[in-house]
């Protein structure tokens, strides 16, 4: 049910024209209420949509949501105009107009076919939307203080402290009833979709569309899908065709039974040395000397277990400090790179090659200062912190608001036994303790429903964030909804590349064509360009890598 709480009174020529010829930027468009596309930014198109800040109470006054379109193209080869696809490259917090900008043509409409639009809008609140949460520029150097961690402890209890000089701020700028602190959960960013469709529909390209225009068609991936899935449970019969790639769990979004969360992420730290052995020494300088894909995990572990940051610490050794730092780094490190492994297996095996050279003349403090410059300073953390928190705290419906680290416990407990970099998962939801601003609307379920067009769900067998468990769990909520499952490693399958799914995802936009019972595509070309010869399930077992712990 919808909970709502009472306020106090991105070659050819483009396919459509857009409906002003001039050049714009965002600091000259001006909001309205009919979808009104200007050229901009060298072959896209842009727009700021009007629409009400509370959908649930007008007298609160509007907000504006920017967007951005790249065109479909004329005479394309795949046939007829059909329309707009709406897109979400997950975070929260991730820039829509970013990402089309960056990878509409590589990613979205490779996926799609380019007879369909690719929009993106900015979810409220972040980067260019109005109002907007920017909270965090006047404690940029309170909201994440810089101190060693003890990943049991210190690690996790410092981002709680700074975490509550970062709310305290935004609770105070913009956590009022007319700023976008209150704004900013999925409910009312699938509001939004359902306005910009609606606009859409009215407008010349959404008469001349092939597909409904009144329908919302779509790509998300990562958190994108779990704003999908509020779409299509709070509007199923406003649902075309919709694409989940890398569907999240509802644990997390929700805040509800977190000691739930599972993540294949040592399988793919597995599957590193699976294929660092199988590429060897020329591609994978880690793999010398290695008799087999085990012996470089052994390798790895003694690194791995000169970093005790425990016993360091309680024998008060006198680089304790410099070993707290590089368990984190290194532990970050690994899961970065098992998001996306095909890029980044390359650089880990170097890196822990360096990681053994610092080991061994006792200087990891310069392995972890050269590391942090490659991934950032997991200690630190990311700029601009609220640009998730303000939606993830508020679909969580501030559960966790004033919870202390002990209330935690259980969960890093359980993230620990889960996977050697399981602790990292929880930093994310520290910030929730301290998030006050409460959303204006949250849907809290149920999740499913009767959609007017069945769902496509993809998801890799390896995904450390959301296995494709995920999707065949949620699935069977939503009417005649159809699982890809892509034997790969990585989060999402765009940063897989897999031919099959590529296909399948193709004919799902062109002709609403599901897989049935060709739902299920092979392992490809992995990290180093290697291709396994059977599945990743049975590589792992055959490499006695089912267990890093």
């Amino acid at each position: 049910m919808v909970n709502t709480r009472s306020l106090p009174l991105l070659g050819l020529l483009p396919f459509a024209q857009a409906s002003c010829a001039r050049n714009c930027t965002w600091d000259t468009i001006v909001p309205s209420q009919a979808l009104t596309w200007c050229s901009c930014y060298d072959g896209f198109y842009c727009a700021k949509l009007d629409v009400p800040l509370d959908y649930q109470d007008s007298s609160l006054g509007r907000a504006s949501i920017p967007l951005i379109k790249l065109p479909a193209k004329a005479n394309s080869s795949y046939g007829a105009y059909q329309g707009m696809v709406l897109m979400n490259p997950g975070g929260p917090g991730s820039s829509s107009i970013d990402e089309v900008q960056t990878n509409g043509v590589q990613f979205y409409q490779a996926l799609t076919g380019d007879n369909w639009d690719i929009v993106g809008f900015e979810p409220r609140g972040i980067y260019r939307s109005e109002p907007n949460i920017n909270c965090s520029a006047t404690t940029a150097t309170a909201h994440r203080t810089r101190s060693v961690p003890n990943v049991s402890d210190t690690f996790f209890t410092d981002f709680i402290e700074s975490g509550e000089a970062l709310a305290e701020q935004c609770a105070v700028t913009v956590g009022g009833e007319r700023d976008a602190g209150p704004h900013m959960s999925s409910t009312t960013n699938a509001r939004d979709m359902r306005t910009i469709v609606d606009a859409f529909a009215k407008t010349a390209d959404g008469r001349k569309a092939a597909k409904p225009s009144d329908l919302l068609n779509y790509f998300g991936y990562s958190y994108g899908t779990f704003l999908g899935q509020i779409f299509a449970s709070m509007f199923p019969d406003r649902v075309g065709n919709m694409v989940l790639d890398g569907v999240l769990g509802y644990e997390l979004p929700l805040g509800e039974n977190l000691t739930s969360i599972f993540t294949p992420a040592d399988g793919i730290i597995a599957s590193f040395f699976v294929y660092c052995f199988e590429a060897g020494p020329s591609q994978c300088p880690y793999s010398a000397g290695a008799s087999d894909a085990h012996s470089v995990f052994d390798r790895f572990n003694q690194s791995f277990v000169q970093l005790d940051a425990q016993e360091a610490k309680a024998r008060e050794w006198a680089n304790a400090t410099d070993i707290e730092t590089a368990l984190v780094t290194l532990k970050t490190l690994l899961y970065g790179s098992v998001a996306a492994p095909t890029d980044a297996f390359g650089g880990l095996g170097d890196a822990l090659v360096a990681l053994e050279q610092s080991l061994a003349i006792n200087n990891v403090a310069a392995w972890t200062e050269a590391i942090t410059a490659l991934i950032g300073d997991p200690i630190a953390g990311a700029g601009a912190p609220e640009l998730q928190l303000g939606t993830l705290c508020a679909d969580q419906g501030n559960k966790w608001y004033n919870a202390s680290f002990e209330d935690l416990t259980p969960i890093l407990e359980h993230l620990r036994e889960v996977s050697i970099v399981g602790e990292v998962l929880l930093n994310q939801q520290l910030g929730c303790l301290s998030w006050s601003i409460e959303a204006s609307e949250v849907f809290s379920g149920p999740f499913g429903g009767d959609t007017k067009t069945p769902i496509l769900f993809v998801g890799n067998t390896y995904d450390p964030i959301s296995p494709v468990s995920n999707a065949l769990g949620a699935a069977p909520r939503y009417k005649n909804a159809e699982v890809v499952t892509v034997d790969a490693t990585g989060h999402t399958s765009r940063v897989v590349g897999n031919a099959c799914q590529k296909a399948k995802v193709v004919a799902y936009f062109q002709k609403t064509q599901l897989p049935g019972k060709d739902a299920y595509c092979a392992l490809e070309a992995g990290p180093f360009g290697i291709t396994l010869d059977t599945t990743l399930d049975h590589a792992i077992l055959e490499a006695d890598l089912s267990s890093l712990q």
